[in-house]
């Protein structure tokens, strides 16, 4: 009997334990310690929560800095980039030239490019990692950052080029032929090295020969072939020249 007693009392004060909430925060350091425990549990909201009322409390410019970095960094975490990006954004609006600026402006990148929609959508969040990544590099040249810029640079063009063929094609199938012609001829001008570019020479020479351009579309069928030889697209275009001209 005493020793069911005893069992009873033992779970009772480690349920009493398990219960038992951690003191309340009295400063703003011991708010954001509490945040980074958050965080580090992956209970981003709790953290977010936690950062802020360190910033509300304030003790330090540069804890309420800390903090302010640190709710951006819980947004991207929780894969909230609309709130990253909003949250990088002001930091370094708010603080420019810090020694963390390299690394906000890399997860300002990261979260505009989380953001990108398919080739038929808005591109504006792709449009906005190209300039994110590329002022990282203008900036921060030398930045451990800026190493992996580049391939999300030319991943932003490359969709944005794909974007614009997209658009091409739309004009092209509407028999919206100067609209056409516009588009591919720009798609060429901006992105030269896009990896489409082989579709974008022969639906172009296609649009000049069906709006009554045959130069031009000899022109553009024969850099097409020249550039692209192994291409199937090259191989129609030989045959419509041998056939038209």
């Amino acid at each position: 009997m005493k020793s069911l007693i005893f069992s009873l009392s033992a779970l009772c004060l480690l349920a009493a334990c398990s219960t038992a909430k951690l003191p309340e925060p009295q400063t703003a350091e011991e708010y954001f310690l509490r945040g980074e425990q958050a965080f580090a549990g992956k209970e981003y909201t709790a953290a977010i929560e936690a950062y802020q009322k360190a910033m509300e409390i304030y003790e330090t410019a540069e804890l309420n800095r800390r903090a302010e970095l640190r709710i951006a960094d819980a947004h991207f975490a929780s894969k909230d980039y609309v709130e990253a990006s909003a949250g990088y954004e002001n930091y370094l609006k708010r603080h420019p030239g810090t020694e963390q600026s390299a690394r906000v402006m890399f997860q300002l990148g990261e979260s505009y490019f989380n953001q990108i929609l398919a080739i038929d959508r808005d591109q504006t969040a792709t449009r906005n990692a190209l300039i994110t990544f590329e002022s990282l590099i203008k900036l921060y040249p030398t930045a451990p950052e800026s190493a992996t810029a580049p391939e999300r640079i030319k991943a932003c063009r490359n969709h944005l080029a794909a974007n614009q063929l997209y658009i091409g094609l739309f004009y092209y199938k509407t028999d919206e032929h100067r609209a056409a012609i516009g588009r591919f001829s720009q798609t060429l001008d901006t992105f030269p090295d896009s990896p489409d570019k082989d579709q974008v020479y022969y639906y172009l020479g296609s649009t000049f020969l069906k709006n009554g351009h045959p130069n031009l579309a000899v022109t553009t069928f024969e850099q097409l072939i020249a550039e692209f030889p192994r291409s199937p697209l090259a191989v129609k275009a030989k045959a419509i020249l041998r056939e038209k001209f």
